[in-house]
């Protein structure tokens, strides 16, 4: 059976696999944005790597944050897509719709948190500047910014949930 070619709710093993090889996609570019932000940097650095902005295989990996961010961001709209597009909008005769809600809601949830931290990102305003914002015009950005770690945990804690009740419900590679 095609993938996609199937009514929105139906059964299917090929959306089902395909949500799970985005969404294992969209954990590791979520990982590799996380490991080439400054606050995990600052993080690494009071756990003892206190050398790594000096280090030129780490700087090599930090100077494609940006692109980073692009990836995750593609990745986590077609995951979500796929998962919709697999599930549909889960249905009360639907013995899976508690467990797909809550995979759902905990997905839509680090959506969220995700966009929270990339508009709390210093990319930002250098984005802002590059639109042709004066610099000044910053300044809630930099507010916000305040709070980037936090939404760091936010998101770790939504993904890990949402990455869990996902696996308990369908495995790794369901057959």
């Amino acid at each position: 059976m095609p993938i996609f070619y199937t009514a929105a709710g139906t059964p299917n093993i090929q959306n089902e696999r395909l949500a799970i090889v985005l969404g294992l996609m969209t954990l590791l570019s979520a990982i590799a944005t996380f490991f080439s932000c400054r606050i995990c940097l600052m993080w690494l650095s009071r756990l003892g790597f206190k050398n790594l902005p000096q280090n030129r295989v780490y700087l090599g990996f930090y100077k494609f944050h940006i692109y980073y961010w692009w990836a995750f961001g593609v990745l986590m709209v077609a995951h979500l897509l796929v998962a919709v597009v697999h599930t549909g909008l889960p249905q009360t005769g639907d013995p899976d719709a508690p467990v797909h809600w809550w995979i759902l809601g905990l997905g839509l949830f680090s959506a969220l948190s995700a966009i929270g931290i990339f508009f709390s990102c210093r990319i930002i305003p250098k984005l802002m500047t590059m639109a042709g914002a004066k610099n000044n015009d910053n300044k809630i950005s930099n507010a916000f910014f305040k709070g980037h770690a936090y939404y760091w945990m936010v998101l770790g804690l939504l993904a890990l949930s949402h990455f869990l009740v996902a696996f308990n419900h369908a495995g790794i590679w369901p057959g």
